[in-house]
């Protein structure tokens, strides 16, 4: 998906095409979002107050997360993916409070 993005970003995004359609990445993220953002916004409050308090679990799931947002923000100023997919917005915003 690195790849992926990395051509996007340099070549911009051509819908249909093999290689340069975003839509892999958001259906990637998509899967790998197994809980809510509010959710989420609470394990990070609470691993404020005591990192370990929250199971590795959910860091490891949210670990995940935001790598897969990191690979789609890079390749995001060349793509339609905020207007095609508004759910993944608030995410974005939210990545860089992952851990």
């Amino acid at each position: 998906m690195n790849l992926r993005a990395g051509l996007i970003s340099e070549l911009g995004e051509r819908e249909g095409d093999p290689v340069l359609d975003s839509e892999p990445i958001v259906a990637w993220i998509q899967c790998l979002t197994t809980m809510s953002l509010e959710e989420a916004s609470r394990w990070m409050a609470l691993a404020q107050e005591d990192f370990r308090a929250v199971p590795i679990e959910k860091l490891l799931v949210m670990r995940r997360l935001k790598n897969a947002l990191n690979t789609l923000a890079h390749a995001l100023p060349k793509t339609q993916v905020e207007q095609k997919h508004p759910e993944l917005v608030p995410w974005l915003q939210f990545r860089t409070r992952l851990p």
